[in-house]
């Protein structure tokens, strides 16, 4: 939550940290707090594609939500494929796969997994993976 002391101090300086702070706060599912830090990662080519990396992220949550609310279609735009983050997993099964969308829920099924995916109050997202009908994660991307 300090990431502006960090910005401010490493800018231009010390990409590695910035970028480290970065995935702090992606590993804890921050990813606004992140995409601040994206911003300022553009010296070196590790820090764009930390950055690139980052932004990739939010627009999938902020794309998630207009598929849950405004209906649009995913089919057709082309971002890069995430597969080590569960929103990156979830954005690319909606993309390509049946989902159910039930109000403001979206419903996976993949074998014997299911992923439930709601916004919360703060328009947050909210994934639920289940592995036979039993809760084996639930991360919310703040």
């Amino acid at each position: 939550m300090n990431r502006w002391n960090y910005i401010n101090k490493y800018v231009n300086k010390r990409e590695d940290l910035l970028s480290l702070v970065a995935y702090a706060c992606l590993k804890k599912r921050y990813l606004t707090p992140a995409l601040d830090l994206a911003k300022v990662l553009k010296t070196t080519s590790m820090g764009r594609k930390n950055a690139t990396y980052i932004t990739t992220l939010f627009l999938m949550k902020r794309l998630i939500l207009e598929y849950i609310f405004d209906d649009i279609n995913l089919n057709n735009i082309k971002l890069p494929f995430i597969n080590d983050n569960l929103l990156g997993i979830v954005f690319n099964y909606i993309q390509t796969k049946k989902v159910k969308k039930e109000k403001s829920k979206i419903i996976i099924f993949d074998r014997n997994k299911k992923y439930i995916v709601f916004p919360n109050k703060n328009y947050n997202i909210v994934i639920k993976e289940y592995l036979n009908n039993k809760l084996i994660k639930k991360e919310i991307f703040w």
